[in-house]
């Protein structure tokens, strides 16, 4: 079941120990940037890692589209950094990071996206895919 209840405002997230990040809801709009991301990798002539690469590209992209804001972030002398494009790109650079904004923000939308997608109908109606119960009449 296609649930449209989802929320619209800006949530906090705990990515690491003395980190949150405020995120926006991933939206149609972010999600087709990302995927024109994506699209860029597997265009590239360079094929090797291509699949890791995509998912670097999607998931980058979705953050940088994404965070509003963050606390426990700063520069090399631990003063609090603004969040910028390249700040963005500088803490997805850090794996331990990547992995929970992986985990924590993007997986869940893809996982709603999946859940939709998998509970469509079938192109010919709703019953055409499933076999015969009953035996025919006579």
């Amino acid at each position: 079941m296609l649930k449209l209840s989802q929320s619209v405002e800006p949530f906090w997230l705990d990515v690491l120990p003395g980190v949150r990040v405020r995120f926006r809801p991933i939206t149609v709009a972010s999600m087709l940037v990302a995927r024109e991301a994506v699209g860029k990798v597997f265009r590239d002539e360079d094929q090797d890692d291509v699949g890791a690469r995509a998912n670097i590209a999607l998931v980058r992209e979705l953050a940088r589209r994404g965070i509003m804001e963050w606390e426990g972030i700063g520069d090399t002398d631990g003063q609090p950094i603004p969040v910028t494009r390249e700040a963005v790109d500088l803490l997805m650079e850090n794996w331990p990071a990547y992995d929970a904004i992986d985990n924590l923000y993007v997986a869940p939308a893809l996982a709603r996206d999946a859940e939709k997608n998998a509970s469509s109908s079938s192109s010919a109606g709703t019953s055409v895919a499933a076999p015969d119960t009953a035996t025919p009449a006579a």
